[in-house]
């Protein structure tokens, strides 16, 4: 009887087999691109969400200051005109119907600007000819009449009566000189100024801006426009909690549920609110996720088709498996290394080891920086701080990390940021220290553009475009710091005589002119005098004289108004025949106890200087017994204007 001979049992021998060994391959390979699919789907997710987040809250806190700034040059144009009013109660009905029209046609965002009479007619108005409607009925109208509260408020949104569009509604109370209620200045603006801008935005389907006032009532929605948010988390829970923030929420208008980035404006009781539905934020997730899909579907059939190959080609594994390791090597190599410059230090700071990319990043050859003082060649000046953080270094295990300057082979100074840390042996710190640099001489030169340029901006908000002089801003600075810090303070309100007939007859581009030419005379005037000159608005203009008394500041007004005169700048319009300033001079005295009061005290002197002839100079205190109206007659109202 033959015997035979059966396969071997040792199981280390099956577990070695060509095929065995081909299947483990794919699976584990399979297991690693699933792994990395999921992984990356889920950094992914996490990334865009953040993403998200950072983009919402920034366009939250944009559509802020677009509604703080539309609002805002409202609230500017209605305190000027309610300053105007209280000063001259009954203005001339066709220049200030004029002023309307034109401050409308300035400021795009305002749609009709008016003011009503105590009973709620209509007064003056932007709108040619005024519309003959009574808005005693209007709910702002009645809180502005049963509150004495000269703060501004904003109500929408409404239909216009003039218009017949929705609109929102900005308004300021109205009073008389004993306090009483004198009736209202409304601005409106068009619902669809908002809506226009928001439509700009690509938010995805489902998506919506929505502007409310502080009590959630919605002033402007799109894609909708109507509906109450005060009852819904924002306002009750998130907004208590935080002007600013973003949640996950269901949708009160939809049931959807969305992310939403949330401002309260600081100045004005306006909250402004971003929304995108979770569908439309992961919808590039979504895409991406799919072409991961596919590229690891296709993966995985390479993985198939490598081990087809594999097992063809095992006997020959070893070879290949070290030429992998050195492919492996070198890649790890270029990825530790490419951009950076590794550097090993003793502990007396000097060069051990030097990676070749220093030849890239300073222009050195390693054997050129080997052996040298890592202090030596640094920039001095940065030298004391390294120092410094280099004995904090040993408490620190995870390393420190530091800006400074180094000199590059051909004599240029270069920014580099560095990271330094102990070697680690066993657990312990070792003797040397391992630096990775890395040239940021482009981001400190963009960081040094963005500073200069944030400071240049800066400047411009407080400087007067046409004249170059300081603006109104800069203006109640100075006023403001100098009433505090000088015994001796006096004000100059200075006004161009005759200027709507010199633009009138020769034309705005010479009125722009003869301002530009009266600024620098009235810049280096104060100068001289160790003053401060400034372009109230319109051909208005304030000196503030530090440490000067009256007798001193009078004479200063008549010395300016000499030097105004010898510029001898043609007026048809004037009586005089040339350009001439009338000027009113208030000093701080015991009964002026804040900035406002001394402008408004040389501000009713040059009233009284227009109403004494123009071209000439007149102190408050002068004419206290003697002042007359501040209220033009009907001869003055329908004369040459100021």
């Amino acid at each position: 009887m033959k015997s035979r001979i059966l396969p071997s049992s040792n199981p280390i021998a099956r577990l070695s087999t060509p095929a065995l060994i081909v299947t483990m391959f794919v699976l584990a390979m399979s297991a690693c691109v699933l792994a990395l699919v999921v992984w990356k789907g889920y950094d992914a997710r996490r990334n865009a969400l953040a993403q998200s987040e950072t983009e919402m809250r920034n366009l939250a806190h944009s559509l802020a200051e677009h509604a703080s700034h539309t609002i805002q040059s409202a609230d500017v144009v209605m305190d000027d005109l309610v300053a105007f009013i209280r000063f001259q109660p009954f203005p001339d009905r066709a220049r200030f119907d004029a002023r309307l029209r034109e401050v409308s046609e300035k400021l795009p965002q305002i749609k009709e600007l008016a003011t009503l009479d105590a009973k709620g007619d209509v007064d003056h108005a932007s709108v040619t000819p005024p519309p003959a409607i009574n808005n005693a009925d209007r709910d702002y109208f009645v809180y502005h009449r049963d509150h004495a509260d000269p703060k501004l408020r904003i109500t929408g949104p409404i239909v216009s009566r003039a218009s017949g569009q929705p609109v929102i509604a900005v308004t300021r109370r109205l009073e008389t000189a004993d306090g009483g209620f004198a009736g209202i200045v409304v601005a409106t603006i068009e619902s669809d100024y908002f809506t226009e801008f928001y439509k700009t935005f690509d938010l995805g389907a489902g998506s919506g801006i929505t502007l409310s006032g502080g009590d959630g009532h919605i002033l402007v929605r799109w894609p909708t426009a109507a509906g109450d948010l005060s009852k819904s988390r924002l306002f009750e829970r998130m907004l208590p909690r935080s002007p600013v923030g973003y949640n996950l929420a269901i949708s009160p208008f939809d049931g959807l549920q969305k992310y939403y980035a949330y401002e309260q404006l600081s100045r004005y009781p306006l909250v402004v609110t971003v929304a995108r539905t979770e569908v439309s934020v992961l919808a590039d997730w979504r895409e991406a996720v799919r072409s991961d899909a596919v590229v690891a579907t296709a993966a995985l059939a390479c993985i198939v088709l490598l081990a087809a190959g594999l097992a063809v080609q095992l006997r020959n594994r070893e070879r290949f498996e070290r030429l992998l390791r050195e492919r492996d090597a070198r890649h790890r190599l270029i990825d530790a290394n490419i951009g950076d410059v590794v550097v090993v230090l003793d502990g007396r700071g000097v060069v051990t080891f030097v990676s070749m990319s220093i030849e890239t990043v300073l222009g050195f050859r390693p054997e050129e920086v080997l052996g040298r003082v890592y202090f030596d060649m640094m920039h001095p000046d940065d030298v004391a701080g390294l120092q410094a953080m280099g004995k904090r270094l040993p408490d620190v295990p995870n390393g420190l990390r530091a800006e400074f300057r180094m000199e590059r082979a051909d004599g240029t100074m270069v920014w580099l940021e560095a990271n330094f840390r102990f070697t680690r042996q066993d657990g312990r710190p070792g003797r040397s220290i391992v630096c990775t640099l890395r040239d940021v001489t482009r981001r400190k030169e963009m960081e040094d553009e963005v500073e200069a340029l944030n400071s240049r901006l800066a400047e411009m908000a407080r400087t007067d475009a046409l004249t170059g002089l300081p603006n109104r801003r800069a203006l109640d600075d100075f006023i403001a710091g100098e009433f505090e810090a000088s015994h001796d303070l006096s004000v100059l309100m200075i006004d161009v005589d005759d200027f709507k007939g010199f633009n009138d007859r020769l034309g705005h581009h010479a009125g722009d002119d003869a301002l530009r030419q009266l600024g620098r005379l009235l810049a280096g005037t104060a100068a001289g005098a160790g003053g401060f000159a400034a372009r109230y608005g319109g051909e208005e203009f304030t000196i503030v004289l530090p440490g000067t008394g009256k007798a001193v500041a009078i004479a200063f007004a008549e010395e300016l108004q000499a030097a105004i005169r010898a510029l001898g700048i043609v007026n048809p319009s004037a009586a005089r025949g040339r350009l001439t300033v009338s000027i009113g001079i208030a000093d701080k005295i015991a009964s002026i106890c804040d900035p406002a009061t001394l402008l408004r005290c040389a501000d009713i002197a040059l009233y009284e200087a227009k109403r004494r002839g123009r071209d000439c100079s007149v102190a408050a205190p002068a004419f206290v017994g003697d002042a007359g109206s501040l209220v033009p007659d009907v001869a003055t109202r329908t004369g040459t204007p100021a």
